[in-house]
C-alpha cells in the first residue's frame, strides 16, 4: 500500500519517541562522560561524547529529514556498540549490564518488527556473549544464576516489546486500510490520490514521464437509485469497480470518490492511449444490462487529462478532467472527452 504522505502522524510518530530517547541519551551520556574522564577512562569517555555529538547531531535534523529510519540505525549502532564495549571493559558491579534492558524496547519503537528484530536478536546475543564471557573467564565476578536472570528479563522485555509493537502495527495497518479503502468496493479512496499521484510522478523516468487521469461519472445514478432500490444502486457500483480493477493495468491505480464518480491514474501514456482505455471502459460498462433481475441502462461519461500536458500540478490536472467530464455531460453523456 502507498502511504507516503496520508500516514505521516505515523512517522510522526517515530520521530516523538526518537526526539524523546535523543534528549535522555545527551543527558545521560554528558553525565557519563564527566565521570568516566574524572575516573580514569578517558578513552571511553571520549567513544560516550561522540555519541552524545551525534545525537545532538540527529536532534537537530529529526524533524526535518526523509531518511529518519536511517538516522534510528545509525544511532541504535552507536549506543548498543557503546553499551557493549562498557559492559566489556568495566566491572559487573557497575551495573552496566544493565542498560542491555533498553535494547529491546528501542529497537521496536524506533525501527517497526523487522529491523527492530534484527538490532534486538544481534545485539542481546552479543551483549549476553559478553557476561558470558566474563563468567567464563572468570574477569567479573558473576554467578550463573545472576546471568539466567539477566537472559529471562531480557527474554521477558524482548516478549513484551515484540507483542507491543506487533499488535501497534496491525491496529495502524487496519486503520489505514479502513482509511484509504472505498469499504463498499474496494478501490482506494480520495485520501491517497494526492500520495499516489506523487509517487507516480517521482518515479517515472524523464522518457516516461506522463500520468493519465480519467474521471467518471455514472448518468442518471440518482435514477437508478430511485426505481429499484440502493441496494441494486450499491451492487451497480461493485459491477463498475470490477470492471475498472478488471481492466487496468498492473501500474494502474483506481479510485471510488464517492457517489458515483470514479478516477483512474495511468502512468505513462499518451493521450490516445488514454483515450483507448476510456473508451473500452464507456463500452464495457454499457454491456451491463441487468442486475439482480432488474433491467437497466447504464452509461458512463469520462473526462481524460494528462500531466504534464494539462498541468504541472494535481489540483490543474484533476480541474482539466473534471471540465471534460461536464463537457461530456453537457453534450449527451455516455461518452469520453479529452480536450
Amino acid at each position: 500500500m502507498i502511504i507516503p504522505n496520508l500516514w505521516a502522524t505515523e512517522l510522526e510518530y517515530r520521530r516523538t519517541v526518537l526526539k524523546a530517547v535523543l534528549i535522555v541519551i545527551i543527558i545521560a551520556g554528558s553525565i557519563f562522560v564527566v565521570n568516566n574522564w574524572f575516573s580514569g577512562f578517558q578513552i571511553y569517555a571520549m567513544v560516550e561524547l561522540a555519541v552524545v555529538f551525534l545525537c545532538i547531531g540527529i536532534l537537530a535534523i529529526h524533524k526535518r529529514t526523509t531518511n529518519l529510519t536511517l538516522w534510528c540505525c545509525i544511532f541504535l549502532f552507536a549506543l548498543y556498540t557503546v553499551i557493549l564495549i562498557g559492559i566489556y571493559s568495566a566491572s559487573f558491579n557497575s551495573g552496566l549490564f544493565t542498560w542491555l534492558f533498553i535494547i529491546p524496547v528501542l529497537s521496536y519503537l524506533l525501527l517497526g518488527i523487522r529491523l527492530g528484530t534484527i538490532y534486538t536478536s544481534v545485539y542481546m546475543v552479543a551483549g549476553i556473549a559478553v557476561l558470558m564471557y566474563d563468567l567464563i573467564y572468570n574477569i567479573a565476578d558473576i554467578y550463573p544464576i545472576t546471568i539466567a536472570n539477566i537472559v529471562l528479563c531480557l527474554a521477558a522485555i524482548w516478549a513484551l516489546s515484540y507483542s507491543y509493537e506487533y499488535k501497534r502495527a496491525e491496529a495502524v495497518e487496519r486503520l489505514q486500510q479502513m482509511a484509504s479503502l472505498d469499504p463498499l468496493t474496494g478501490l482506494n479512496n480520495r485520501l491517497l490520490l494526492d500520495s499516489i499521484f506523487e509517487m507516480l510522478c517521482q518515479s517515472l523516468t524523464q522518457e516516461q514521464s506522463s500520468v493519465s487521469m480519467l474521471l467518471l461519472d455514472l448518468d442518471h445514478f440518482k435514477k437508478i437509485n430511485d426505481e429499484f432500490g440502493h441496494d441494486v444502486g450499491d451492487k451497480v457500483l461493485v459491477e463498475v469497480s470490477t470492471i475498472i480493477s478488471d481492466m487496468r493495468r498492473r501500474n494502474d491505480w483506481a479510485f471510488r470518490f464517492g457517489g458515483e464518480e470514479f478516477c483512474m491514474l495511468i502512468p505513462n501514456t499518451n493521450m490516445r492511449q488514454a483515450e483507448k482505455i476510456a473508451e473500452r471502459l464507456r463500452l464495457a460498462i454499457d454491456k451491463i444490462t441487468v442486475i439482480d433481475g432488474c433491467p437497466l441502462n447504464i452509461t458512463i461519461s469520462i473526462g481524460v487529462a494528462r500531466w504534464p500536458d494539462d498541468g504541472s500540478h494535481l489540483p490543474q490536472i484533476y480541474k482539466a478532467a473534471d471540465e471534460r467530464l461536464y463537457k461530456a455531460k453537457a453534450q449527451g453523456r455516455n461518452q469520453v472527452i479529452s480536450e
